[in-house]
């Protein structure tokens, strides 16, 4: 059922037009909504990954965006979170969401509503379809192939009934195509992956005939991420196929290579392939162990981009690595403690061993958890535990030092720059320093059931 946003704000919008309306107005097209619980006062709007302006909220935190040399097509907006909006020339979009729950509580109004809603319950649709699909990957070949494209000729029905009622455009009709269809293609590839028994026993040609309708050289979709799951999602399938014909050891380094050259003979397309590979190379850098695979996943990555800021990006990365790795000291930062005072962080290192762990109030949750695991293994061990905050916010840090008791706690002086020099990419990331900070170890994970075993054979 298509909700429809509050009169007042339809009063608001339509006053602001009245006020301005002229031949230009009339033609124009705009954007615009309101966010309940904002998370601060703007929403990034983007066109294929390039941001088009960000858009500041009002008083009421609204906003109201009239486009300039609009193109039409798919955009999407940021605000922590982000969903998708097609957007057509003349129409004037309305949203409105609680950040509390942002997807559920999102609805459109205005002239291009309908698409757009459309757009929201089909992603809904499909998070619904992606929790129950465990108890389906346990089905037979055929029986799942069966319920699969029993599903997704419904939804693809429903679109074309919505179609002839609302009169969709065959741009809006490509893009809603795609959010179903490939998302059922996802589940398809992803089953050998979940179902490794039953893998062998798959009639290839028909339970993959879909593929030579994929299109695997359009600009249009390469950041509309049904598009890019499933082409992640194909290509995890064919380097698993690719690793088993070939005898190849299943490591790492040669997962990632052949992911490398799958990506190189599927896709044409310049700016999908680099997309592609850019992504896949941050994903393996992430867990590099050593050096020198982080010298040697460079090496493939060169050997197929061709852009040059996807270069710079993935060189800087890779070198952030080896500044990172065994032996090396980490690089120099400040830090806030408790008395809001800013020092180095080397000056607050003991002559002992050192294991350093992040925390934020955006998480009170994961708080608790690792200062369980803190307090478990400091008591018996010679390691010394520092605690740094990733806040942005100095206010919400001290009230959380001050309810886990965090007399030694410390906030990032610089949380962006330092995160970035630190290759802090998610909460759970540990450093383990030797008494004079040297690097041991920077992958590690506290709340790994090993991890003080692993901590006590790093010295």
């Amino acid at each position: 059922m298509i909700k429809l946003l509050p009169l007042s704000y339809l009063l608001f919008f339509m006053a602001i037009i009245s006020c301005t309306k002229n031949t230009e107005t009339e033609d124009a097209t705009y954007f615009g909504g309101e966010i309940i619980n904002p998370k601060n006062d703007f929403v990034l709007l983007y066109k294929d990954e390039v941001l088009v302006d960000s858009i500041h909220l009002d008083k009421k935190n609204r906003f109201l965006y009239q486009f300039k040399n609009f193109v039409p097509g798919l955009y999407h907006f940021n605000h922590e979170e982000y969903q998708y909006v097609y957007i057509e020339p003349k129409d004037s979009i309305l949203f409105r969401l609680n950040t509390i729950d942002f997807d559920e509580s999102l609805t459109f109004s205005g002239k291009g509503a309908h698409k757009n809603n459309f757009i929201i319950n089909t992603f809904l649709a499909n998070e619904n379809h992606s929790a129950k699909s465990g108890r389906l990957y346990k089905l037979p070949p055929k029986k799942f192939s069966t319920l699969i494209s029993s599903e997704l000729n419904q939804r693809i029905d429903m679109l074309e009934q919505h179609k002839d009622r609302y009169e969709f455009s065959d741009g809006f009709m490509d893009v809603a195509n795609a959010h179903i269809s490939y998302h059922f293609y996802a589940a398809k590839e992803r089953y050998p992956i979940y179902n490794k028994k039953q893998a062998d026993s798959i009639n290839v040609g028909s339970f993959y005939e879909f593929r030579k309708n994929i299109d695997f050289n359009t600009g249009n979709l390469g950041s509309f991420y049904p598009y890019y799951e499933y082409l992640y999602t194909l290509i995890d399938n064919l380097s698993i196929n690719r690793l088993k014909n070939t005898n190849l050891k299943e490591d790492h380094i040669a997962n990632y290579k052949s992911k490398t050259v799958i990506i190189d003979s599927l896709v044409q397309n310049k700016s999908l392939k680099n997309q592609l590979l850019k992504n896949t190379t941050l994903h393996y850098l992430k867990s590099v162990k050593c050096e020198n695979q982080a010298t040697s996943i460079l090496t493939e990555f060169d050997k197929y981009n061709s852009d040059s800021k996807n270069k710079e990006k993935i060189t800087r990365l890779v070198n952030a690595i080896k500044r990172l790795s065994y032996g090396n000291t980490l690089p120099e930062f400040n830090v806030v403690n408790t008395n809001n005072q800013i020092i180095p962080f080397k000056n607050t290192l003991e002559n002992k061993p050192t294991v350093i762990y992040f925390w934020s109030s955006n998480n009170p949750r994961h708080i608790k958890s690792v200062h369980t695991r803190v307090n478990k293994y400091a008591s018996n061990s010679n390691y010394n535990f520092v605690g740094i905050s990733l806040d942005n916010d100095k206010k919400g840090w001290n009230l959380y030092a001050e309810k886990f008791n965090l007399k030694e706690g410390f906030l990032l002086e610089t949380p962006k720059e330092t995160r970035e020099n630190l290759l802090i990419q998610n909460i759970n990331k540990v450093y383990v320093l030797d008494k004079n900070a040297k690097i041991l170890s920077a992958d590690l994970n506290i709340f790994d059931p090993n991890f003080n075993k692993k901590l006590k054979s790093l010295h």
